[in-house]
């Protein structure tokens, strides 16, 4: 069972990690964008086309869903811990264990539900038709998948970690 949590915790940490990264690229990549729309806009004096169309489709997508996992593995994730802070012992086990099988369930249901719309949406090459091109807004969609999978692959890390007695590794290391 150690060896099992090791390879659970350094998978999730890996892929919290590459999520994250990938959630600050976009993120960076839409201030760039929207700097240059506004020199473009400055100096042109014209509105360039599918800037929010991209933002919202694409940008928006990615740092919002992308980062899950890494909220999830460093205790950073939105709680409500009137009564969970209050408790000790097994009632306390308990309860992270219900919140780690929750999330699991949850987190498992969205990606697989998300990887049948990405799939379709690739599949259909989906756009945003605009007047002078059509952005392509199907790689969004894979961005809600990799931020759900990863963050059910964090919480079946946290699972594993309380069904077998020990502290989520957020707690463990202080986090």
């Amino acid at each position: 069972m150690p060896r099992l949590m090791r390879i659970l915790d350094r998978m999730a940490a890996r892929a919290a990690a590459a999520t994250g990264a990938l959630g600050e690229l976009a993120v960076l990549a839409m201030f760039a964008h929207m700097a240059l729309d506004l020199i473009i806009r400055l100096i042109a004096g014209g509105t360039p086309e599918g800037m929010p169309e991209a933002v919202a489709r694409i940008y928006m997508v990615m740092a919002v869903f992308l980062p899950l996992a890494g909220l999830q593995v460093t205790g950073r994730q939105i709680e409500v811990g009137v009564l969970a802070d209050r408790l000790r012992g097994w009632p306390r086990r308990l309860q992270r264990l219900a919140a780690a099988l929750v999330t699991v369930a949850v987190a498992g249901l969205f990606t697989w539900l998300s990887f049948d719309v990405a799939w379709v949406a690739t599949l259909r090459g989906e756009r945003v038709v605009l007047t002078g091109f059509s952005l392509p807004v199907w790689p969004g969609r894979w961005a809600v998948v990799a931020g759900f999978g990863a963050l059910a692959l964090a919480a079946v890390a946290q699972l594993v970690r309380v069904a077998a007695g020990r502290e989520p590794v957020e707690l463990a290391h202080g986090g």
